[in-house]
């Protein structure tokens, strides 16, 4: 992002782009680019913030055929696969394999038929609901 637009922009059209490891980038014009430089366009400082997706393939341009998919690399280095999942909705393949398991913040509730020892509390009745006839069970020993 820059100043000028701020760091985050909601794009609802960029959602229909899916992810591809090797499809080209995202782009956000600063509205300095030139031909001259290397640059796809020359820009100016009106087209500032705007964002342009290629079809790529590679690193090499791939001309779309009528009927095709536009593809682009979400391109999200740093993202970890929970992040990826939590701010993306999807974990791609590429980075499926770095999960790091995180032990239950939470003891494992067992059902009165794991163990006898247990003592079985209707929720029902401790909050004052009606109906339902769930049964949570308490732990002796936290």
């Amino acid at each position: 992002g820059n100043e000028r637009w701020g760091s985050l922009r909601l794009v609802p059209v960029m959602d229909l782009v899916n992810h591809e490891e090797s499809g080209g980038k995202f782009l956000e014009l600063s509205g300095e680019e030139r031909l001259k430089k290397g640059d796809i366009l020359d820009t100016t400082e009106d087209d500032s913030g705007t964002f342009i997706v290629r079809s790529m393939r590679h690193g090499r341009k791939k001309p779309l055929r009528k009927g095709q998919e536009l593809l682009a690399n979400y391109n999200v280095p740093n993202y970890s696969p929970l992040d990826w999942f939590l701010n993306l909705g999807f974990v791609p393949p590429e980075r499926s394999t770095s999960w790091t398991k995180i032990d239950a913040a939470l003891p494992p509730i067992h059902s009165s038929r794991d163990s006898h020892s247990h003592h079985q509390h209707n929720l029902a009745g401790s909050y004052g609901g009606g109906g339902g006839g769930g049964t949570i069970t308490s732990f002796e020993n936290l």
